[in-house]
């Protein structure tokens, strides 16, 4: 490359329209001159990619497109509180006494235990109605008082009787399945069924990410939330429902970690940690725009269409969203990358080269001038899994991997934890998500500021210790304070919003690109093994002591912020591309910039 051809290269690079490589710079009359090796085109990207990420309307375009698709997660995700929201009352009737104009209050003073004053059945006496039912109230009533009482029996699990509800028509899936009484673990399983799509989803669109790339992963996830969303709104039957979940919790995986890993990828340094942490405030917003929804939409259909009506917008993410130039600098194709970065070809200069090709380009370049040979089924099984391998391949990744698996899994188990302990007051469910949704903004703006002046590692330590502490306090509080129980759980649930988002973006600096999805995909899935335990714990342990949940947690916790303290600080530091340059780095003790 000629002298004329460096210095106009390094005058672009002030500008911000082309960068090269910095082995050395020079002060040349007040210039900068910065000296580029031929062929050194993947560097000229790198630098390139950190001067556009570091300002300017593409920076701002890519951290829209990446955080309006997860406000969609906060609308589904908590959309089961008011789809599966339980009636005011509901009791057994008989439709014979019915059709021969008995009133239900009639009906349940004969056939329920308690009569009206007992709400919330799900039992009847099991007398001879066809019998009565040649009766008046008065005679019927006379009838009864003089036999001997008979058994209670299943309202719904017994022929000729129906379930009565106290809830405006549609309002609910409750009464359109009977999703109640000995049912009631059916309706549990609708919101079971969304944590189990995306235990599935997080590392299948993982691994997706990181083989075929993030913009094609966020493709099929998009058109999955679409197609799931219209047959959870339509669907006739129960299962369709739960089919419909199902899908929605594997795209909301699908929509949110290839874009957390475009976003992380190509901002600059300066930005990355308040970015990171700022792309987590789509979820509370989509919870807040829910609950102001469910005010004004009661019919429980209508509300899920009314929520999937914006992901059509994904159309326009997947128009203007492109792949990830680090992403394709991993995979060896650095000339489309540079056409990503700078919107041109890379120059003949620059692709020019006398090194050494790699295995892959030896590879490639093989292919195009001799048929492949036929792989054996062994190799392309091990090829498949070779992000697993990569992953948990060396002491140091495969210690970083188990580590941050407990702990996303503690953190997810807490989340959840707290939120349904908190469910079991009595609450509005207009103002309870609200007010979820509010504390958890309150949190994420309480770790941007906390990671603007501390590490991750650090910052993760504290968080958990914090949380685990105000877990624990709740054993010095009597049950009867149930105002400063529900203080407590929002503070610990603060805490554990905050530790989530510094959790995911110190994840995603600890792995190569190569492996970052995958390995925030199996991240991920062990946070759904939380999701999915917490229902238990609160519910089955709880009945044995109410203090049970909140103890597990805070000690999961305080045992998990321990284990952060092993993770190596990633504040500043360069992403790596492939898991051979952690291999080959000296160790984790070695010096980071700060």
């Amino acid at each position: 490359m000629s002298g004329d051809k460096v210095r106009k290269d390094a005058s672009q690079v002030e500008n911000g329209t082309l960068a090269a490589t910095d082995e050395s710079q020079h002060s040349n009359g007040g210039k900068i001159v910065i000296r580029s090796s031929p062929g050194d085109l993947k560097q000229v990207v790198l630098d390139g990619l950190e001067k556009k990420g570091d300002r300017g309307i593409w920076l701002w375009t890519l951290f829209i497109l990446c955080l309006t698709p997860n406000i969609l997660n906060g609308f589904h995700v908590s959309s089961y509180v008011f789809l599966g929201k339980m009636p005011e009352n509901y009791y057994c009737v008989v439709p014979d006494l019915m059709q021969k104009g008995w009133t239900h209050d009639e009906i349940r003073n004969i056939s329920t235990v308690g009569g009206v004053n007992q709400n919330g059945t799900c039992t009847i006496l099991n007398w001879d109605y066809s019998h009565l039912a040649e009766m008046n109230y008065v005679d019927a009533i006379a009838y009864v008082s003089q036999q001997q009482r008979p058994g209670l029996v299943s309202c719904l699990g017994t022929p000729g009787f129906e379930m009565h509800y106290e809830q405006r028509p549609g309002a609910s899936i409750v009464p359109e399945w009977n999703l109640i009484c000995e049912r009631t673990a059916l309706r549990s399983t609708v919101q079971v069924a969304l944590s189990v799509g995306k235990f599935f989803g997080a590392s299948t669109f993982g691994v997706l990410s990181d083989k075929y790339g993030r913009k094609s992963s966020f493709t099929v996830a998009a058109l999955l939330y679409v197609v799931a969303s219209l047959l959870t709104t339509f669907s006739p039957y129960y299962i369709l429902l739960l089919l419909g979940r199902i899908g929605l919790g594997a795209s909301a995986s699908g929509v949110f970690y290839p874009a957390f890993a475009l976003l992380t990828e190509n901002i600059g340094v300066r930005h990355r940690s308040w970015m990171s942490i700022a792309f987590n405030f789509s979820y509370p917003i989509g919870m807040l725009i829910l609950a102001l929804a469910a005010y004004y939409i009661d019919p429980w259909r209508d509300l899920s269409l009314a929520l999937t009506i914006p992901s059509f917008l994904l159309v326009i993410h997947l128009y203007f969203l492109v792949e990830s130039p680090r992403w394709l600098l991993s995979k060896g194709r650095e000339r489309r990358a540079y056409r990503m970065v700078f919107g041109r070809k890379a120059p003949q200069e620059l692709c020019d080269s006398d090194r050494e090709l790699s295995a892959e380009e030896v590879s490639a370049a093989a292919a195009k001038n001799v048929d492949a040979p036929k792989i054996p089924l062994g190799v392309r099984i091990k090829q498949t899994f070779s992000e697993f391998t990569k992953l948990y391949g060396t002491p140091k990744l495969c210690r970083r991997a188990l580590i941050c698996h407990f702990t996303w899994c503690v953190t997810s188990l807490c989340y959840y934890v707290t939120a349904l302990n908190a469910d079991n007051f009595a609450a509005n469910r207009n103002v309870y998500v609200a007010t979820t949704g509010s504390v958890d903004i309150l949190a994420y703006i309480v770790s941007m500021i906390v990671l603007a002046y501390f590490g991750r590692k650090s910052t993760s330590f504290c968080f958990f210790l914090y949380a685990g502490i105000c877990l624990l306090v709740v054993l010095a509080i009597p049950k009867e304070s149930t105002v400063v129980l529900v203080t407590l759980a929002m503070l610990g649930r603060l805490g554990i919003t905050a530790v989530y988002a510094v959790v995911t973006l110190h994840t995603a600096e600890l792995f190569p690109t190569e492996i970052r999805n995958t390995a925030l995909g199996i991240c991920s899935t062990m946070a759904h093994v939380g999701s999915i335990a917490a229902p238990y714990i609160v519910d089955l342990l709880g009945q044995l002591a109410w203090w049970i949940p909140t103890t597990i947690c805070g000690i999961a916790v305080l045992i998990a912020g321990v284990c952060t303290l092993l993770h190596p600080e990633t504040r500043d530091a360069a992403l790596k591309d492939h898991a051979k340059q952690e291999a080959d780095a000296i160790g984790d003790k070695e010096p980071m910039k700060q």
